[in-house]
């Protein structure tokens, strides 16, 4: 009796198994929704400087820098488009929080990537058809919808208790780690920055991609940060799909 009592049950063996494979995959998809809006926020940066009046779209403290700096050269028509950025990167966070109120955090995250996504695509297919003219007033529509789908990810990012966007915060935590890890003899404390320095390579390849589109005059790059936010959206519905009734 004594041994029969230490037995674990198969049906509890298995319902522990599933529990753990359901967290395994639900990491897996919000790693790969982190990698992939990283990737559309460094695409995001790079089109909106290189193409609309050197500005950031989602970078809100380089936006500071640039609005005092053309301020001081007296260069309004510049400092507009920083404005424009900053108004829209507040209004998209609004959005966002009033977007994820009441909600299960499956169904916010589900409808904040879909707000993105819209948003994003609203810009591509804007920015193909329309004429590029710096400072003009369809640049600043442009930014403005960049900036609003930036605040909108950022809110992604609180969710999911990783920012894509804000990488000094990002930096700081994965040198702590780094440091914290080292000090005390702890490698397995290294664990805990794969995730963080797999964002701001992320960020980077998005960034650098976009560059390269650029340089090569191939404007096709207008549509390359709604991908990968749409890849993140596919990814995020993709183990309702599986579990689902056959």
């Amino acid at each position: 009796m004594a041994r029969s009592s230490l037995r674990i049950r198969p049906d509890i063996i298995s319902r522990y198994t599933s529990v753990r494979t359901m967290e395994n995959v639900k990491l897996t998809e919000i790693e790969w929704i982190l990698l992939l809006t990283a990737i559309a926020a460094g695409a995001v940066d790079v089109t909106s400087f290189a193409l609309l009046g050197g500005v950031f779209a989602s970078a809100m403290t380089g936006n500071f820098a640039l609005l005092a700096y053309y301020l001081a050269h007296g260069d309004s028509l510049a400092a507009m488009g920083s404005v424009v950025a900053l108004t829209g990167f507040v209004v998209g966070c609004a959005l966002g929080v009033l977007q994820r109120r009441g909600r299960a955090p499956r169904q916010a995250l589900a409808l904040l990537l879909a707000s993105e996504v819209g948003l994003l695509l609203f810009f591509g297919l804007y920015a193909f058809w329309m004429p590029h003219m710096p400072h003009a007033p369809t640049d600043h529509l442009q930014i403005l919808l960049l900036a609003v789908a930036m605040g909108v990810q950022a809110v992604i990012g609180q969710t999911i208790s990783l920012t894509t966007i804000v990488f000094t915060t990002t930096l700081t935590k994965l040198v702590g780690a780094i440091a914290d890890s080292i000090a005390n003899g702890d490698t397995l404390g290294l664990k805990d920055i794969k995730i963080q320095s797999a964002v701001v390579v992320s960020y980077l390849f998005g960034a650098l991609l976009a560059g390269a589109l650029i340089v090569h005059k191939i404007i096709a790059v207008v549509l390359l940060p709604c991908v990968a936010v749409a890849a993140a959206l596919a990814v995020h519905y993709w183990p309702d799909r599986d579990a689902a009734p056959r």
